[in-house]
């Protein structure tokens, strides 16, 4: 059998319904000439997963472990994948019909690049939505010093890349921030990281208020694992948020970015500071649990 040309790597845990959604807008995506394999790795689910997979049948490719993590089934997938280029999408999110297809343009366009981050916009535009696309909650951190960091709900990398620097981290306990420790390896390896913004995925921002504090826990608890893998980073983007002007800035990011009025910019602001509770408590639940020895 000849060898993909793209393999795209989904990790699943007990999101059988949004992942047959994922399945669906995968079957009606454009595929690039060379040809494409969908690898989705079940992280150990109960609840219907292998149904969806299997019953979709080829390109789809099913793979299961115990449960081990997004990053541990991250790595089962790509590792097993057979593409030059391996892709990574949520279960959680509905790629356009042309996303593979631009992908590997832009890397035609851009032979000695091996890494990329398409768009990632919301699924169900709204209030809570607009607020975590607007706080990049769900997104590539990328400023005027260039691309920090890509997030996995949509990326691309040339094999090799990730074979460089061995994939993703195992030890990181939530989804949250494995994909930004992955990014600054490849960064310290000498690999730049790109954007390509006409590669798009919508995300189902999860923006029930009790999750979205859940969203900024894991978060917390993954800041804790990414600064203990990465020391120079110091604690310097936790102490900012300290600030008046870090808030100040934040207020007006809400108010230009987002065209949002005063009363809008402060009410995000309050659910900011609400985050910044569950992140810190995330933070010292990680701390507490490295303490312990586990």
């Amino acid at each position: 059998m000849a060898e993909p040309l793209v393999s795209v790597v989904v990790p699943t845990f007990n999101r059988a319904a949004s992942l047959r959604r994922l399945v669906a807008a995968l079957g009606d995506v454009q595929f690039p000439a060379g040809g494409v394999e969908i690898v989705v790795v079940d992280d150990g689910s109960s609840d219907g997963t292998a149904e969806v997979v299997c019953e979709a049948g080829p390109p789809f490719r099913y793979l299961r472990q115990e449960n081990s993590g997004p990053a541990a089934a991250r790595n089962r997938g790509w590792k097993a994948a057979r593409g030059r280029i391996v892709a990574f999408t949520d279960d959680d999110t509905v790629p356009d019909r042309r996303w593979l297809v631009d992908l590997v343009q832009w890397f035609e366009a851009h032979p000695a690049a091996a890494a990329v981050g398409g768009t990632i916009r919301p699924l169900r535009p709204g209030f809570l939505a607009d607020f975590v696309q607007l706080d990049r909650l769900v997104g590539h951190g990328e400023d005027e010093r260039g691309v920090r960091f890509l997030v996995t709900a949509n990326a691309a990398f040339r094999r090799w890349s990730l074979e460089l620097v061995g994939g993703f981290d195992e030890g990181f306990p939530f989804p949250a921030a494995e994909d930004t420790d992955l990014s600054f390896r490849l960064r310290a390896a000498g690999v730049a990281l790109h954007t390509c913004p006409g590669a798009v995925v919508l995300h189902d921002h999860r923006t029930p208020l009790t999750e979205l504090m859940k969203t900024y826990f894991k978060h917390g608890r993954g800041f804790e694992a990414l600064a203990r893998n990465h020391p120079a980073m110091g604690t310097g983007p936790a102490r900012r948020i300290a600030t008046p002007a870090w808030w100040w800035g934040r207020y007006r990011r809400y108010r230009d970015e987002g065209s949002a009025g005063r009363g809008r910019s402060l009410v995000y602001l309050a659910l900011r500071a609400l985050g910044v509770g569950s992140f810190v408590l995330g933070l010292a639940s990680a701390r507490r649990a490295t303490a312990q020895g586990g």
